[in-house]
């Protein structure tokens, strides 16, 4: 029987974070991944490793091992005694002056455990927002005008918000990725400046192995009523979209079959030996 997370505890080392380190790290630069652990495995954990890894080079100029990074995180749910958790893995530096500076930098790795998550299960209503995330293709800490999106859509009685450029293209959810069917059924990725997930990334490279029918291109946010459905992914999988600022998409609200398909085949990586 697995051993789930029934509460948010912090990790360093695999050791209980202590207060003056948590304390340093609250500089709001640095960057993260988030994914969901089942039996102490993760799905496409090479593509958190490599997302880690490669924006730890950007940010603060040195090289993060994935050795380094499995086996914290691995410490840490050993240490917390869980199997399936939601697990955020943020990374930031204490010596904030050598940052400052533009020196390589050693950085501390935070890792939060907290209880699973799965995707919604009724179809989301979006209301759309004007914003463009700065360094999209880094996942960073800097998450505020996100969350707020998030929030404003709801306290107006959305589910959740849609980010859009200022020329009315369609870029990403707050805190996922969008993708469309058209009346054909083929896929179709909206093209611009934002953050390609490790479950996106795990879709696109199923429907590519797959030659399944699918395209990226330019997505107006007038375009979204002319789509026969739209879809959500992120770490906790895929969810049907209903309607964006009230106007439903032409077809049921449904993941398509395929999607979920490919999902499913993707392994689960073991975090320990």
């Amino acid at each position: 029987m697995n051993r789930i997370a029934s509460a948010t505890n912090l990790w360093i080392e695999g050791r209980p974070a202590d207060a003056v380190t948590l304390t340093a790290l609250q500089t709001n630069y640095g960057h993260l991944s988030t994914m969901q652990v089942r039996g102490g495995a993760v799905q496409g954990f090479g593509r958190h490793l490599e997302r880690l890894q490669s924006a730890n080079v950007e940010l603060f100029g040195s090289a993060l091992s994935a050795a380094r990074i499995q086996r914290e995180l691995a410490f840490a749910l050993d240490a917390a005694a869980v199997d399936d958790a939601t697990l955020r893995v943020s990374v930031g530096a204490l010596d904030v002056a050598a940052v400052e500076r533009g020196d390589a930098v050693d950085v501390t790795l935070l890792v939060a455990l907290s209880p699973p998550r799965t995707a919604p299960t009724a179809p989301q209503r979006l209301q759309s927002c004007r914003h463009q995330r700065p360094l999209a293709h880094l996942k960073h800490l800097a998450t505020l005008p996100l969350l707020h999106a998030r929030r404003t859509a709801r306290a107006a009685g959305f589910d959740d918000a849609l980010l859009v450029d200022d020329a009315g293209h369609v870029l990403e959810g707050a805190l996922w990725n969008i993708g469309f069917v058209d009346a054909g059924g083929a896929i179709v990725w909206p093209q611009g400046d934002a953050l390609r997930g490790v479950t996106e990334g795990m879709l696109r490279a199923g429907l590519d192995a797959a030659d399944s029918a699918r395209r990226i291109e330019p997505v107006r946010l007038t375009d979204c009523v002319g789509f026969r459905a739209a879809f959500a992914c992120n770490s906790s999988g895929l969810w049907p979209l209903a309607a964006v600022d009230g106007q439903a998409f032409a077809g049921d609200p449904v993941v398509p079959e395929a999607l979920q398909a490919i999902l499913k085949a993707v392994p689960w990586d073991p975090l320990g030996d």
